[in-house]
């Protein structure tokens, strides 16, 4: 078992550590802060010129494409629950036996309610190839 001084060093260590994970967490959101801005700017100048991708110069620096998503929003309960109670209204015990079945389970493609579009910037490094 450790001394009281030594402890004490140890609580410093990690107070010490936590402080920096807490500085590095908040250095990180800003970068992806400025990341976000800097990507809308470069989508709405991709959009506006009708680009998909820009090559980049350089070793090893890739390329930036644009593509557009659709994406599901999650279905929640009470809209299944909404929904069930719709259609099997003379059967509520029944409603409720299928809602804790389905619980935790993914959506399925025909359970989608309204999509949204997304457009996604990504950047492709060429994998560099190890040569002996």
């Amino acid at each position: 078992m450790a001394n009281s001084e030594t402890i004490k060093d140890i609580i410093r260590s990690w107070v010490r550590l936590d402080d920096e994970n807490r500085t590095l967490a908040t250095r990180q959101k800003a970068i992806r802060d400025e990341k976000a801005r800097l990507s809308q700017d470069i989508l709405d100048f991709m959009r506006s010129n009708q680009v998909d991708n820009f090559n980049l110069e350089g070793s090893g620096m890739g390329t930036i494409s644009r593509s557009t998503r659709t994406t599901k929003p999650p279905l929640r309960r009470d809209q299944i629950r909404t929904q069930l109670l719709l259609q099997f209204s003379d059967q509520p015990q029944r409603v409720a036996e299928a809602l804790r079945a389905i619980e935790g389970v993914s959506e399925g493609d025909d359970m989608s309610i309204v999509g949204k579009q997304r457009e996604l910037l990504s950047r492709r490094i060429p994998k560099v190839s190890m040569t002996v």
